[in-house]
């Protein structure tokens, strides 16, 4: 377990801010405006259009959705979309997964790729380190689902949009806001932003402390991060500057076989008569990341925008597992140059991106012996540098209000070179991937004055991580390919009743060639192969519906089913044929859907609910984890400029997993989830305005 705090102190911090809250001028929460949905307004594929008219499936998820907090990570929120999946094994450790793209990741995030304020947050190997963001900064989500290779470069899952953007309130000079949370299974956390606005000049500061004993055995957690963000906009530039700091500690409890959890769903790992267990061993994640980053936007002229960004970030990374003792020290560099420009003609209205992005990273790779938790002789000592890079161009085109055309290419690059240093008489080696071609046609058409239906057809490549071609194992898998595919997808969107209700529809069908799928061997230590072909073919539907009833009560609705029945197509390992099954890990019908209700801007009661069937847990489709529903809740207050807030996870005390293990060593797949449980919080916003 993580140590503990001392709960006088919170009491303590409780108390000072209630009394504090007396002296506050008398100024409420500015929140949303309310009667209507936001009109959405997306920028994808490098272009920014209205979402309705854009041929892609996009979703957002809004700022108020990010504040309604359960347990104090996104999880949540994403899991309210169709077709996104985001698993926790742990207490910090996630998957992410769009339209069953966690299928080669054991952890983390694989086959996405992520963008933090318009820079990439994915790592040139393609590995996402998502837990080390501050959840509270983020308050604008854009998810782009399927193969985003035209402009966003190799990942055939999709791209994430992470924005943090500042307060845009013109009369406020300085902002501050104090947030407490606490709640079950030792869970604390703080945080503390300050916002400096000056005349051309925005800074914000942002520090947060949080932790978690977890509810099984070696399950715990903590979190400390700093940040800083700014902005500097003079004339026809704007630049956007970020420097993160994060240092993430979570324990990994590994998973468990059906008897066990049946026994004891709140143990971690067991021994056996080869390997100790996970306790013994002190199985933990280390990481120590320090993050820099500058975009530069300039207008060249009224029509034509230049943007430029880099990207540096330096990780120090220890894992003591079951078998091993591994340490990373990654380097890593990004470089991007985009030229946007926008024409009216007599056609319509043009748009059009051009530019290229160029990511290495230097990687040490250290495996030394684990005894009890601590480091003992080296086994492997390697030295991996990775370059990825890409050139693209997309164009959109608008005719006579009625037809949206985007088309769009990228020529990507993707290579290795590796060396061990401890067996000289081993040669370096080299993979390289390149004239990774992803073409994208999208064609949008208005049929009704608030409806549009879409074509897409786009191509997507996906090389082995850096994770895959040098796992845990030690070895390198040299021979393994990138993953390929064409996905097809047609859509329905809209709205109606006066811009209250919104709905979108989707069907698509991807064929992935040469997939990527996670295996163990007798140890439990993962390694990858290529497993021939998958079918992902499935359907999507989304709905956001609000209404107000006269001037203080307001209903919004959100709901999101999808349907992925994927299989495998062409599959065989070991001289076992898997052709025809399910995919592993992957759940056949999910069901999202959430009631809030608003009273004026002072109160807002929440209701979520998700619903997985059953999931298969190995390639022979002959073990799965059942089906479960789960419900969510919680309420918010505002009381002049402070907000306090109550929610419940896990409402009915399921047991459940939000994270299995598949093709698991010894059977071990079953990683349960907490019972019911709690999180209470205080937000208190402090501000000096101009007069």
């Amino acid at each position: 377990m993580c140590p503990g705090y001392y709960s006088i102190r919170h009491i303590l911090f409780f108390i000072g801010c209630i009394v504090f809250n007396g002296s506050l001028a008398q100024k409420k929460f500015d929140t949303t405006q309310v009667g209507i949905l936001d009109s959405v307004v997306v920028t994808a594929f490098r272009i920014q259009v209205k979402g309705q008219t854009i041929p892609a499936s996009i979703a957002q998820i809004s700022r108020k959705t990010l504040t309604q907090e359960v347990n104090g990570t996104l999880l949540p929120a994403f899991n309210l979309v169709a077709g996104v999946r985001m698993e926790q094994r742990s207490e910090g450790s996630y998957r992410l997964a769009i339209r069953g793209s966690s299928l080669r990741s054991p952890f983390g995030v694989r086959n996405v790729k992520v963008y933090w304020n318009d820079v990439p947050f994915s790592d040139p190997t393609g590995n996402t380190y998502l837990n080390i963001i501050p959840f509270a900064l983020i308050n604008g989500i854009d998810i782009i689902k399927g193969p985003v290779g035209a402009a966003y470069g190799l990942g055939t899952g999709g791209a994430v949009l992470l924005q943090s953007n500042f307060d845009t309130d013109s009369a406020m000079h300085t902002n501050a806001t104090i947030q407490l949370r606490a709640g079950s299974f030792g869970y604390f956390g703080q945080d503390l932003r300050v916002t400096l606005q000056q005349k051309n000049v925005q800074q914000t500061f942002f520090v947060s402390n949080e932790k978690i004993d977890g509810w099984r055995d070696q399950s715990g957690s903590t979190k400390k991060n700093i940040t800083w963000l700014g902005t500097l906009t003079k004339n026809k530039h704007k630049i956007k500057a970020m420097l993160l700091f994060t240092d993430l500690m979570y324990q990994t409890p590994g998973g468990l076989t059906l008897a066990q959890m049946q026994q004891n769903p709140r143990s971690a790992r067991k021994a056996t008569t080869t390997l100790p267990s996970a306790v013994t061993q002190q199985t933990t994640v280390f990481n120590k990341t320090w993050l820099g980053s500058i975009h530069h936007n300039f207008q060249l002229t009224k029509n034509i925008d230049w943007q430029n960004f880099m990207v540096g970030a330096n990780t120090n990374f220890k894992n003591p597992f079951i078998t091993n003792y591994e340490i990373r020290h990654e380097k890593n560099a990004s470089f991007g140059s985009h030229l946007m420009m926008r024409f009216q003609k007599p056609v319509g209205d043009i748009k059009i991106v051009i530019g290229g992005e160029w990511q290495v990273q230097d990687a040490d790779i250290n495996n030394y012996g684990n005894k009890r938790g601590v480091r003992d002789t080296l086994q492997f000592a390697d030295q991996i540098t990775t370059k990825q890079g890409f050139l693209f161009a997309n164009a959109s085109i608008r005719l006579q209000q009625k037809w949206q055309i985007e088309l769009g290419i990228s020529d990507a690059y993707m290579g290795y070179r590796y060396s061990r240093n401890t067996n000289l008489l081993e040669m370096a080696g080299s993979k390289s991937n390149q004239g990774l071609l992803a073409p994208r046609i999208g064609i949008s058409y208005t049929v009704a004055k608030n409806t549009n239906t879409y074509l897409q057809i786009s191509k997507g490549f996906s090389p082995p991580t850096l994770a895959e071609i040098r796992p845990s194992d030690g070895l390198f898998y040299k021979n393994l390919l990138p993953e390929y595919g064409w996905n097809f997808e047609i859509g329905l969107k809209g709205t109606a009743i006066h811009g209250k209700l919104r709905y979108e529809l989707s069907a698509y069908h991807f064929g992935v060639k040469d997939a990527i799928v996670r295996q163990n061997n007798n140890a439990g230590v993962e390694y990858f192969v290529n497993a021939g072909s998958t079918r992902q073919a499935g359907a999507e539907f989304q709905l956001d519906y609000v209404a107000r009833f006269s001037k203080t009560h307001q209903l919004q609705i959100q709901a999101g089913y999808a349907y992925q029945p994927y299989r495998f197509v062409q599959y065989k390992q070991a001289g076992v044929v898997f052709n025809g099954n399910a995919l592993t890990g992957n759940a056949k019908h999910q069901v999202a859907s959430s009631i809030t209700y608003d009273y004026k801007k002072t109160a807002s009661i929440f209701v979520r609910l998700q619903s997985l069937s059953r999931v298969p847990l190995t390639d022979a489709n002959d073990v799965y984890a059942g089906s479960y529903q789960l419900i969510q809740s919680g309420i918010s207050i505002n009381h002049l400029r402070v907000r306090y807030f109550l929610s419940v996870d896990n409402l009915l005390n399921k047991s459940y997993s939000l994270g299995n293990d598949i093709n698991a060593a010894g059977r071990r797949y079953y990683n349960p989830s907490s019972p019911r449980g709690y999180m209470a919080g205080i937000s208190i916003k402090m501000a000096k305005y101009r007069r």
